[in-house]
């Protein structure tokens, strides 16, 4: 009578909401088994984890990101997790059919630690299901993969795909046949079939629902549902879903499955339906006194994963480095949709980052040809809120060559820039500059030519740097050649302000160098001044790589010391030749630091000056090639920091340097590839914001390309 009754309750259609309804009621001891084996496994995994997260974790916008970890060791790691984790799937879904089993026939739940004993009896069918499934699927993909590659279309793919999907559906039902009616797993596989093909395709359609498209779209239901929360919140709302989906899913899916399984049993003949079930249902283990001891070790199984993970992010115990970080570009968009507008930047055209008014910070653009030069503000150093301002470039102004800037202590920006002058059968250009505030770039007012006339300006690569008592000094490097042998040689001139303005500036020739030839730009000089009002320049040849540094024994540069920290290289320099600039940064005693990119490799190297005039140095290699030139400063502790880009992984990285040595930190992952522009500064703060582009290389669709912001905020010594 009983299996009669439970023959006719089976028989009942629409199996997926059936079963459930049913795994909604019988939730806590169908969730037993994954409770039991997941959650002391999770723990295990998390805590073999850890080690290999030492100084890779980032906790970017208060969510846990890993990105510098040694990619072997992660390897190892996930292919034993995906080993022990799909072997214990293995064990808990035929556990979790056996307690669905029981409870669809209407009996009460077989204990959890029983199912389980009942499972592992039966894993060596389960496991050679499983590696029997791995191939199958790969043809499927495969298949799925070939269709889009002969036809070029998506549509046929996805029908092949789907098709040969829907047809090992009838596989699922070798889970029940096993764990239930103790067949090997061939067999049962077979058992599948029989029990689907040639009756009613509802059964295959009712397992895909069921196991895969209804669970699917609550998990992007629940994705969807999380869009709008950030931080902790987020963390704690995706461990705990996670862990649900973990659980529960497994729960409802083996309810899908087992009903399925005994709905095609009951539909078949009487005597042989009976006489199955019989068989199941004598099969099944003992029931045993009921302990009530599942509720309370479910509950915390469904929720502990959510706060553990939310708490990680939120507490950071293991003290991994927190970032703040801002998609600019996604803003601009989002503000020119709305209508509001959006400032034109090109992928390439950032050159240097300053602070700006208050706890804003202002960014140098090259304009490019027919375009000026500009000031990118932002209000703070999120750039969530930013704004472009275009040099008012005059009739005559040179568009075409590149400017370079400093700030000014009240946050404005100085400029220079070219202006042709034309007088009958001669012309030439002069030099000077342009100061931009929060609202326009104009000629300061008492402002002189840096350089009254210079026939090419192309041809000339300028630096620019305040000096920490007021004013500027500008330097120049032009290419000259002296002698019979016409040998060329690097003209190096300091053009010193005493204001802003550049009123009255003084010139002064500091060195000339030996060059095998340069290519004109910012990137290849670099001045900066002291705290002690000395400068130091730094310049790079663009033929041989080799660096010159001059150094001054007074304000004035009256007395200048040329070294030679990088020596040239023997390499053929072509139109594609790699990536090269130079930038220097001078430390609190006077002792001057380097960061450049290699001419044979681009790649990124760090000069720590052991003296003044750099005569003693130790260069030490940060990563490989970089598409970005390394920007370094320093900080208020005196610590040199190089942001720089490690283009090979690729990762935006921050060194932390000091005698010699450097650590090495990453501070974001690229998601579409290496941009060619970073830089920083540091806020009012004191700590590093790092400017970059996050780049797909595609100069054809500005879809793929971002300005990010970030911003290390627990960076310790």
């Amino acid at each position: 009578m009983e299996t009669m009754d439970a023959r006719a309750r089976l028989r009942r259609p629409f199996v997926v909401v059936r079963a459930f309804l049913d795994a909604a009621r019988h939730l806590v001891p169908l969730v037993a088994p994954a409770a039991v084996v997941f959650l002391p496994l999770g723990l295990i995994a998390a805590s073999a984890l850890l080690p290999l997260l030492s100084g890779s974790a980032v906790v970017r916008n208060d969510e846990l990101e890993i990105y510098g970890a040694e990619p072997r060791h992660l390897l190892v790691w996930s292919a034993v997790v995906l080993v022990v984790f799909t072997v214990a799937q293995a064990v808990v879904f035929p556990a979790t059919v056996v307690i669905a089993a029981g409870l669809q026939a209407g009996g009460p739940p077989v204990p959890a630690r029983r199912a389980l004993r009942a499972a592992l009896r039966r894993l060596p069918s389960m496991l050679l299901l499983v590696v029997l499934a791995v191939p199958v699927f790969a043809l499927v993909v495969a298949a799925g993969y070939g269709a889009l590659l002969v036809t070029g279309s998506l549509v046929p793919a996805v029908f092949v795909f789907v098709g040969l999907a829907l047809f090992t559906m009838p596989a699922l039902l070798a889970v029940p046949a096993i764990v239930l009616e103790g067949r090997s797993a061939l067999v049962a596989v077979g058992r599948g079939y029989d029990l689907v093909i040639g009756h009613s395709p509802s059964s295959t359609f009712t397992l895909a629902c069921g196991v895969y498209v209804i669970p699917g779209l609550i998990s992007q239901a629940l994705d969807a549902a999380m869009a709008g929360l950030h931080g902790p919140a987020l963390m704690y709302a995706s461990g705990l879903a996670s862990g649900v989906q973990a659980l529960a899913g497994t729960a409802f899916q083996a309810s899908v499955v087992t009903r399925q399984f005994l709905h095609r049993l009951a539909l078949r003949p009487d005597p042989v339906s009976a006489e199955e079930f019989d068989r199941i249902l004598a099969g099944l283990p003992g029931v045993g006194p009921r302990r009530g001891v599942w509720f309370p070790l479910v509950l915390p199984a469904l929720v502990l994963p959510g706060l553990a993970y939310g708490g990680v992010a939120a507490v950071n115990p293991f003290g991994w480095l927190e970032t703040s970080e801002t998609d600019v570009t996604a803003a601009w968009r989002d503000s020119f949709e709305a209508g509001i507008g959006a400032p034109q930047l090109g992928r390439g055209d950032l050159r240097a980052l300053y602070p700006g008014p208050g706890t804003g910070m202002v960014a140098l653009v090259y304009g490019g040809f027919q375009k000026p030069s500009a000031m990118f503000a932002c209000a703070d150093r999120t750039c969530r809120r930013a704004r472009l301002r275009y040099a008012e470039a005059g009739p005559d102004q040179d568009l075409g060559v590149d400017a370079v800037g400093a700030a000014l202590p009240d946050g404005r920006l100085v400029l220079t820039s070219w202006t042709w002058h034309r007088r009958e059968w001669d012309s030439w250009e002069s030099l000077g500059l342009l100061i931009c505030d929060q609202e326009r770039c104009i000629p300061p007012r008492d402002g002189s030519p840096l350089i009254p006339r210079h026939d090419f300006a192309r041809g000339m690569s300028l630096a620019l740097s305040p000096r920490p008592g007021g004013g500027l000094v500008v330097a120049t490097a032009d290419q000259v050649e002296i002698g019979r042998g016409r040998r060329r040689y690097d003209v190096i001139s300091l053009i010193s302000c005493a204001d802003s303005g550049c009123s009255r500036p003084v010139t002064r020739e500091v060195a000339r160098v030996p060059s095998g030839g340069f290519a004109p730009g910012p990137q290849t000089l670099s001045v900066v001044v002291g705290a002690d009002d000395r400068p130091v320049v730094a310049r790079m040849d663009s033929r041989t790589g080799a660096v010159h540094m001059v150094s001054c024994e007074d304000p004035a540069c009256a007395r200048p010391h040329v070294t030679r920290p990088v020596a040239p290289q023997t390499i053929e320099v072509t139109r594609d030749s790699p990536r090269h600039a130079v930038a220097v940064a001078v430390r609190p005693d006077g002792r001057p630091v380097l960061a450049y990119q290699d001419i044979r490799d681009s790649a990124v190297k760090y000069v720590d000056c052991r003296t003044r005039d750099c005569a003693q140095h130790v260069t030490v290699t940060l990563s490989g090639e970089s598409y970005a030139p390394p920007v370094p400063v320093i900080d208020r502790a005196g610590r040199v920091l190089v942001a720089y880009q490690d283009a090979p992984r690729p990762y935006v990285m921050l060194a932390t340097c000091a005698d010699g040595h450097c650590s090495r930190t990453v501070v974001s992952g690229m998601r579409n590839g290496p941009g060619d522009c970073l830089a920083m500064m540091l806020d009012r703060a004191g700590r590093p914001v790092i400017v970059w582009t996050d780049d797909n290389g595609s100069y054809f669709s500005d879809s793929k390309w971002s300005l990010m912001a970030t911003t290390p905020l627990n960076l310790t010594p």
